[in-house]
């Protein structure tokens, strides 16, 4: 008897405070990843069965895997997105509001644009999870794709939902600092012929930067995913890249591209903090068939206020 009440207390003190399921890895899996660093403490979530975490307490030199954010998918999933199955969540972007830590995340099917971008929230990362239910959404008809939020707060506290995939590009909107929901007109910030999505936007001094994953994702070695940038005075826009060229026409400056093991390094986030500036990104490994893997790399500037391109290995 003492024996099991040991067994079912292991399983309940596991399942109740997220302890890590899997050993350290310095390079876990990952696709569409997005950073929180909270002093020794970095928290990185990603696309995959409802919604997967991973924590380091070595400054990402290596990941524990923690238990899902979600279990069960919350209602209103099959009614926005009807051919969405089981717990499949996209392109999550975690950040800190009103002493709460929230991520936006994406529900879609692969290739088609009738998605939603939700919203949960926590007391803390490593912690327990509830439903804040839906934001934007799209339809067969629209000519955008809800999915791959990013969350930009500026310097006058106001908030801003960047958003899209494919179609007529990415997507920019406020949002209110009391219902995280739009207010106001939506506009285009980004357009390209080419693949274009997972948008993310950070202030450094008088410039607004607009990153974004150009190509395409997700075959593996094949995949050809690489990481641009523009930047405004505000983060309305105009975008511009370092030539002059506008992002709404096609522009933008090289950031990070594939190399010869990791190939496709893509859907990036971008964290500004004391400890560094940092991109943090998914890239393909070629050595083993192909598989995304979590990549962490120090974002440096030139004297000009550039991105000092990257590439990888």
């Amino acid at each position: 008897m003492l024996r099991l009440l040991l067994i079912l207390f292991s399983a309940w003190f596991l399942a109740g405070n997220a302890r890590a399921v899997e050993p350290p890895q310095a390079e876990p899996g990952a696709h569409d990843p997005t950073l929180l660093i909270r002093g020794d403490r970095w928290f990185v979530f990603t696309t995959g069965p409802g919604l997967q975490r991973l924590s380091s307490s070595d400054q990402g030199m290596t990941w524990h895997r923690l238990a899902p954010v979600f279990t069960q998918p919350p209602a209103w999933w099959a009614e926005a997105v009807p051919e969405h199955r089981g717990l499949d969540v996209w392109a999550p972007k975690l950040f800190e509001h009103r002493g709460r830590v929230w991520v936006l995340y994406s529900i879609s099917t692969f290739g088609k644009n009738r998605s939603a971008i939700g919203l949960a929230s926590s007391d803390r990362p490593d912690g327990e999870w509830r439903d804040e239910g839906r934001v934007v959404q799209s339809v067969a008809s629209d000519r955008f794709n809800a999915i791959d939020p990013d969350l930009f707060v500026d310097r006058d506290g106001r908030l801003w939902l960047s958003y899209g995939s494919f179609w007529d590009g990415l997507r920019l909107t406020e949002l209110s600092a009391d219902t995280l929901r739009p207010v106001g007109d939506t506009r285009f910030i980004a357009q390209r012929k080419a693949g274009l999505e997972a948008p993310t936007l950070v202030r450094r001094g008088e410039w607004v930067y607009l990153f974004a994953s150009y190509d395409l994702c997700c075959r593996g070695a094949d995949s050809t995913y690489n990481v641009h940038v523009g930047r405004a005075r505000s983060v309305a826009g105009p975008f511009v890249d370092r030539d002059g060229r506008d992002l709404m026409d096609g522009g933008g400056t090289p950031v990070l591209v594939g190399g010869a093991r990791w190939k496709g390094p893509g859907h990036q986030d971008v964290v500004l903090d004391a400890s560094g500036d940092w991109l943090v990104h998914h890239a393909y490994d070629s050595t083993h068939g192909g598989k995304p893997h979590l990549r962490l790399k120090r974002l440096r500037w030139s004297d000009d206020g550039w991105p000092v391109p990257l590439q990888e290995e």
